[in-house]
């Protein structure tokens, strides 16, 4: 079974429009900013949470190394940070959007942010200009039946009973 995750969509100020400046931001974890925080967060244009990152981390050093705390201690612990940091990247990118004036207004449950990109604009009624990939591929075909015809799980009055057999 695929993974799904969620995906808050963040609608730009009311100054700047378009499509193209939606924002699909994933709930899981972010391994680029637990590998790389330092860099992860300019390059998200997150300056305030990049300040403030260097800062505790500065100040974390500072404080293990006049603890007296082993190498092997100082290491396990800024790690830790770091794992922190990994985990709540993404809600750092949402307060940074939310303080930029942008607005939350959807969350969609989703394979991959292609597939969130497309049921959030297919339920807009708008088709973005970007290349579209088909929602089912080969081994999941999208079947459309009438109503009377789907399936029917459970027993239900609208069950077929010849499916079962006559008993």
């Amino acid at each position: 079974m695929a993974r799904q995750t969620s995906y808050t969509v963040h609608l730009p100020p009311s100054g700047q429009n378009g499509d193209d400046a939606v924002q699909f931001v994933p709930d899981s974890f972010s391994p680029l900013a637990f590998l790389f925080p330092w860099a992860w967060f300019p390059l998200q244009r997150m300056w305030l949470v990049t300040l403030a990152y260097l800062v505790l981390l500065g100040l974390t050093l500072l404080a293990l190394s006049f603890a007296g705390l082993s190498p092997l201690l100082r290491t396990m612990i800024t790690t830790a940070l770091s794992l922190l940091i990994g985990l709540e990247a993404t809600n750092l990118k949402r307060w940074t959007l939310r303080r930029r004036g942008w607005r939350e207004v959807a969350v969609i449950v989703a394979r991959s942010q292609d597939e969130a990109e497309r049921r959030y604009f297919a339920e807009r009624g708008i088709v973005p200009t970007a290349r579209m990939e088909p929602l089912f591929t080969a081994s999941q075909p999208a079947v459309a039946m009438p109503m009377g015809q789907q399936p029917v799980l459970g027993l239900f009055p609208e069950a077929d009973p010849s499916a079962r057999g006559r008993r």
